[in-house]
């Protein structure tokens, strides 16, 4: 086994992820807002969680406890960070706990045809 990600936000993206990683030795489990959202991952073989503001996440669950890299790639609601939120002082006691990555839309930088963009690129949302 390579590493141990959870990713917050087991959405398009963030499930293709964890499938590539899977097939490559990761062990992957993370979070979905609904319970047909956990049938439908463990479906694709991935250990999921529901995780809402009105439910979060336990931060007991050994797949969390157990993390050695985490992706936050839940999107923000009115109120900021979902996960930050709830689970912050939760994430800074992960006792495994090496690497923490954000993924967020490539939406903000609209239509750049194919060119390469990066956190100082010109913001120009489209929608």
């Amino acid at each position: 086994m390579r590493g141990r990600l959870f990713v917050f936000g087991l959405g398009y993206t963030g499930r293709r992820l964890a499938l590539a990683l899977k097939a490559d030795g990761w062990n992957v489990a993370g979070t979905t807002r609904t319970a047909a959202g956990v049938a439908a991952l463990a479906a694709d073989g991935l250990s999921a969680h529901v995780h809402t503001d009105e439910t979060p996440l336990d931060p007991a669950t050994p797949d969390f406890q157990m993390a050695t890299h985490l992706l936050q790639s839940a999107p923000p609601g009115e109120a900021g960070d979902p996960v930050l939120a709830s689970l912050a002082d939760a994430i800074g006691a992960l006792p495994h706990l090496a690497w923490i990555g954000y993924l967020s839309t490539t939406g903000v930088y609209g239509d750049r045809g194919g060119a390469e963009v990066d956190e100082a690129s010109t913001l120009r949302p489209t929608g």
